[in-house]
């Protein structure tokens, strides 16, 4: 019993080592068939896709892109630095005060193109005059200037500036000023064309400046004598903040009619601001004018040919009548010396000025000698100071603060001279004894100036006019007159 027990066993042992290959082969047998190579290959790109974008992102996360960051901007500034230098490097061209003006970037060249036109009427009301004497009511251009100033090769300026205006009838154009200027050595300058040798605060005040229609008689036969615009010339000066002096050689004028020897003479002056505060402004001043050679109207040789003459107008040009007028002298030289001071204080302004003219004759009859002074004073309604221009040694006309037009109805000034003039000389004595019966003019002018902007200015004046000959009562000549100006300066 046992032993079949035993043989049972080793026999189901045996059956089960027998059954495991064949199980294993139906397992082999049921394993599932190959995947598609399609599908392998898809799964492959993918792979190799993933891969690369992994490339991608490890290049950009270790790229430095600041080096070329600093290179953009650096070559966008140069572009910049570059496209600025080219046009600071163009010629400038702007409109200050309403003047055009063309400048180099280094300033070393500059042209402005400035213009000054006065426009006046005039009403003589007249006394009982002599025959012959009728002062002319009406209106004239007194001055239509067109100018081209500046510098050159930056120490040299220039000026040439035509005038078309005139004294009663306007001109058909004349050199005023037509000079070149060396400004190299300051405070020293030099200066050869034609210009305004200076002779004085009147007669360097400007055209455009000045407070009156016309210059007082005085200070216009003073500068005459050598000087005034249009005069040909050559002058040293040297100028500083409160200093002026200054020293001419000077010939003809360019509207002179033809001479045969120009007349020669200097032409000095000394000017010195003694007062310089902000409120007060004082200026004192001394010239001399002396002819050292009268010029010769015809080709004679003769000394007797040579002949000067002293002369002026009621001072109002639009008559050009001469109201006083010496004549024609016999004159081998002839010298004018004055003196002149000025002030600003606040709304004030105050100036007068005292002059002598000389003449030495060929001949043995006395030298005649004259005089004349003047005096005025002004005062701004609108409290504007007059400014002090060092460059001329004078005082310019008021500059609004208040405008017409930005808040406010400009400057508004009242003024006031007294004006002489006395070209007699021993006028009971006859001509070959050496009388000289000129006359003796007084003015007495009052009126106000209205300057709307800077550039602008009218003016309405009353003068009172005086004209005696102490030898001819009859031929004494008495006026009033009305006069308009209306001016733009640019």
């Amino acid at each position: 019993m046992h032993n079949a027990r035993i043989s049972i066993f080793l026999a189901g042992a045996a059956l089960c080592a027998l059954s495991v290959p064949s199980f294993a082969a139906e397992k082999k047998q049921a394993a599932p068939p190959p995947a598609d190579p399609r599908i392998g290959a898809l799964e492959q790109q993918l792979r190799d896709v993933q891969q690369q974008l992994t490339e991608i992102k490890k290049a950009q996360a270790d790229a430095d892109y600041s080096a070329a960051l600093v290179d953009l901007k650096r070559s966008t500034s140069d572009q910049y630095v570059d496209i600025n230098n080219r046009l600071d490097a163009q010629t400038k061209v702007s409109l200050p005060n309403g003047r055009l003006t063309f400048a180099t970037a280094d300033g070393a060249f500059a042209l402005t193109v400035r213009s000054l036109v006065q426009f006046d009427y005039g009403y003589f009301s007249q006394g009982k005059n002599p025959a012959g004497v009728d002062l002319n009511s009406g209106s004239n251009f007194r001055r239509a200037q067109f100018a081209f100033v500046g510098n050159a090769w930056r120490d040299w300026t220039y000026n040439f500036t035509y005038d078309f205006g005139g004294n009663g009838v306007e001109k058909n154009g004349y050199i005023y000023y037509a000079y070149i200027q060396y400004d190299g050595l300051k405070p020293f300058g030099f200066r050869i064309g034609a210009f305004a040798p200076p002779d004085g605060i009147e007669d360097q005040t400007g055209s455009g400046d000045l407070l009156f229609l016309e210059r007082p008689a005085s200070s216009d036969i003073a500068r005459n004598t050598a000087g005034a615009p249009g005069r040909e010339g050559a002058m040293i000066y040297a100028q500083g903040d409160n200093y002026m002096l200054s020293l001419a050689y000077t010939g003809k004028k360019t509207t002179d009619a033809a001479t045969f020897d120009a007349q020669e003479a200097l032409v000095s002056r000394a000017a010195f601001l003694a007062v310089n505060e902000p409120e007060l402004k004082w200026l004192v001043d001394g010239h001399v004018s002396h002819v050292l050679k009268v010029a010769d109207p015809t080709p004679s040789t003769a000394p007797t040919a040579n002949v000067f003459s002293f002369s002026n107008g009621p001072e109002l040009a639009v008559d050009a009548t001469k109201t006083v007028n010496t004549g024609n002298i016999d004159a081998k030289r002839v010298t004018e010396f004055g003196f002149e001071t000025a002030a600003s204080y606040a709304g004030f302004y105050g100036q007068g000025g005292w002059f002598h003219y000389d003449i030495e004759r060929h001949s043995a009859v006395p030298n005649p000698d004259f005089s004349g002074w003047y005096a005025l004073l002004t005062y701004s309604l609108t409290g504007e100071q007059h400014p002090y221009d060092p460059t001329t040694a004078s005082f310019r006309s008021l500059r609004p603060n208040n405008p017409l037009g930005s808040g406010g109805w400009g400057a508004w000034e009242l003024k006031a001279r007294y004006s002489d003039i006395d070209l007699d000389y021993l006028p009971f004595n006859t001509a070959a004894n050496g009388g000289i019966a000129g006359g003796k003019q007084d003015v007495w002018t009052v009126g106000v100036n209205w300057y709307p902007t800077s550039g602008l200015r009218f003016a309405l004046e009353y003068d009172n006019i005086s004209v005696n000959h102490v030898n001819a009562p009859s031929t004494d000549i008495s006026a009033s007159a009305l006069a308009l100006r209306s001016q733009i300066s640019l």
